[in-house]
């Protein structure tokens, strides 16, 4: 085994843990030949005593990560498997090998009770910094889930997901559902009764906006099932009820500069805070 990454890569997150479980099982579940590799990070950041760990427990630690690779390899032998053993800030450490050819996959508990303790989840900082498409993997419910869910609004980010989304559909054969949610300028809410073609005008403007979107995709992949919804309400809460019962959920983050890159934007953050199913966050493309 190596650590050096190649092309098409899938890197997980790897503890032993059941969500980094779960976020194997949906990497293998995904693509079980080509190159995955099972990064674990012996965090540094707790506490400056964690910078003067024995070697014993570096030793003890890289023989488990090559011990667990070696019995992910034995099952699936047409899968090469790496171990990557590093030291350091987990997040600092995952996003430096995000990349737009590596897909990198995190799991993370299922969500109960308030969101406010996943706020600064490793899931939701590692996708509002990533370079590459980051896959956040909830435990599993036992429940079956199908078809593969995507946010549309008309960006490059957006548009950047909906290729993902449509790619992994059609690999899969599973139905795309593609669903784009629009709301009245605010202005327009304190008043009871807003103009009927103003409406009109507007729902129209965003149907485009949602058809358009899908134009490449339906071309590029002809048998594929698209089902496309235009909703009048939250991008969040439309999205969220789609998703519940689906095997993907995918949405593009617009990307940020400075101190707020490390945040997602408000609606891919507030999903995944409320995660029930996998997904997978594009980031914005770089120009």
């Amino acid at each position: 085994m190596t650590n050096t990454l190649t092309r098409n890569q899938t890197v997980v997150a790897w503890d032993g843990s059941n969500p980094a479980r779960a976020a194997l099982d949906w990497s293998l579940a995904r693509c079980n030949e080509g190159e995955l590799t099972l990064v674990r990070i012996l965090d540094r950041t707790v506490s400056s005593a964690d910078y003067f760990t024995e070697e014993s427990t570096n030793v003890r630690a890289r023989e488990a990560l090559k011990d667990d690779a070696d019995r992910v390899s034995a099952q699936y032998p047409n899968l090469t498997v790496h171990a990557d053993l590093r030291s350091g800030d987990p997040i600092t450490e995952l996003r430096a090998l995000s990349g737009c050819d590596t897909i990198v996959v995190v799991g993370t508990h299922r969500r109960r009770g308030s969101t406010l303790r996943y706020e600064w989840s490793m899931g939701a900082r590692l996708a509002g910094s990533a370079r590459g498409p980051i896959a956040i993997i909830p435990e599993s419910d036992s429940k079956h889930h199908a078809g593969v869910v995507v946010g549309v609004d008309g960006s490059a980010a957006s548009n950047a997901a909906v290729d993902f989304a449509a790619t992994e559909a059609d690999r899969t054969g599973q139905e795309l559902h593609a669903i784009h949610a629009w709301q009245e300028p605010l202005v327009w809410r304190d008043t009871t009764e807003p103009d009927a073609r103003l409406l009109q005008t507007l729902e129209n403007s965003h149907r485009r906006i949602l058809d358009e979107s899908l134009l490449t995709v339906a071309r590029r992949y002809p048998d594929l099932s698209i089902r496309a919804s235009l909703v009048r309400g939250a991008p969040q809460s439309a999205l969220l009820d789609a998703a519940r019962g689906a095997a993907l959920l995918v949405v593009g983050d617009h990307g940020q500069k400075g101190i707020s890159k490390l945040l997602l934007g408000s609606v891919s953050h507030s999903i995944v805070l409320n995660i029930q199913s996998p997904m997978v966050v594009i980031p914005a493309p770089t120009t």
